[in-house]
């Protein structure tokens, strides 16, 4: 995308990748009340300020999603702007470029109970995901299941 003409502000994001036992991860489909209602998507969301990415993505799953998460990886940080600059609401200009860590979790604590935000929830393959899926997350759920303990930088 070219953003040369255009003013595009920077939103620090965070997702994550919660892999159970089947090697299956958790994605959610998002409500009428967030942007992009009706797709699916790993978890996550927004920075709080002070926040460190892990923290984040933390509190955004035990938010969305209800579970305590343990331990956390780094699946890779996102910003390329061909797939994280896109319209949004919040920004003065209407886009957003989101610059995000996604982590890997393999272990939580408690039951997934998905909040207003999130429509419902599934347990799939990273390289079998329901649509639509918010276009940045296939190349993480890719890397997802190309992910040999060396971190992506897209």
């Amino acid at each position: 995308m070219n953003t040369s003409s255009t003013t595009v502000q920077f939103f620090p994001a965070t997702n994550g990748a919660v892999v159970n036992e089947q090697g299956l991860v958790l994605l959610t489909q998002r409500s009428e009340k967030v942007r992009a209602p009706g797709y699916w998507c790993l978890p996550g969301g927004h920075l709080d300020p002070g926040e460190t990415w892990l923290d984040g993505c933390r509190r955004e799953l035990r938010e969305e999603v209800g579970i305590e998460v343990v331990g956390g990886e780094l699946l890779g940080i996102y910003s390329d702007p061909a797939t994280n600059v896109v319209p949004h609401p919040g920004s003065a200009s209407g886009m957003g470029q989101f610059l995000t860590a996604v982590f890997i979790f393999r272990a939580y604590a408690g039951e997934i109970r998905p909040n207003e935000e999130v429509q419902q929830y599934r347990w799939v393959a990273p390289r079998s995901p329901p649509g639509p899926l918010i276009s940045s997350h296939y190349v993480r759920l890719e890397d997802l299941g190309a992910f040999q303990g060396r971190s992506f930088f897209r």
